[in-house]
């Protein structure tokens, strides 16, 4: 697996499509057409961004009026992150997800997190065969990662209320990898991405 470059005195940023409402959009970095219609449950590419404070607009793609989401983030020196976009129409924001560089794969083990990001969904824990891994995550929060063995699990997304089931899932964890779970989607259609974070790639 070829390694990616952490750029001189930047960080690299990648945008994350996650509100189910929301149709395909283009994003704009300080008014430049960076990310191009970006549909739901999509990543865009890393991309590098230096120190600072970044106005990040976005609009329904192929149009540049009336932006759906219009705010200024701050993305720090030599850092990983992801951009989602999330929430419902009526309550549309971005959030910065760090993948933290400080986190590194090892060849024995794979680690994962889960992210909450289902609008309308109640906080949730995450049982792992079985055994409670993660609690009580709410809407745009994250656990941190966890180191297991690689293999195939069984993951349950339960109300933190009342343990009801509310998302099952089977996932492959492979060696040398790290992964964040988004849970995604309405309360009454959860789905979940399981993608490899931009930590495991970067040249160390």
């Amino acid at each position: 697996m070829d390694c990616m470059k952490m750029p001189k005195d930047s960080s690299l940023v990648r945008v994350f499509h996650a509100s189910p409402q929301a149709p395909a959009v283009d994003v704009y970095v300080n008014g430049d057409l960076s990310v191009e219609n970006l549909k739901f449950m999509d990543f865009s590419q890393y991309i590098p961004l230096k120190e600072g404070d970044y106005n990040i607009d976005v609009y329904v793609a192929g149009t540049k009026e009336n932006p759906v989401i219009s705010q200024v983030l701050e993305i720090d020196d030599s850092d990983i992150y992801t951009v989602a976009a999330t929430g419902n129409l009526d309550d549309l924001s971005l959030i910065v997800i760090e993948d933290s560089i400080s986190q590194q794969p090892f060849d024995m083990y794979s680690f994962f997190r889960v992210v909450h990001l289902s609008p309308d969904a109640p906080a949730v824990d995450v049982l792992v065969n079985d055994k409670k891994a993660f609690e009580d995550i709410e809407f745009r929060k994250g656990s941190m990662y966890q180191g297991v063995s690689p293999g195939q699990y069984s993951i349950k997304i339960v109300l933190n209320s009342d343990g009801t089931v509310v998302l099952p899932l089977k996932i492959t964890l492979k060696p040398n990898r790290i992964y964040t779970i988004y849970v995604l989607g309405n309360a009454s259609n959860l789905s979940a991405i399981q993608s490899v974070d931009g930590n495991t790639t970067v040249c160390r």
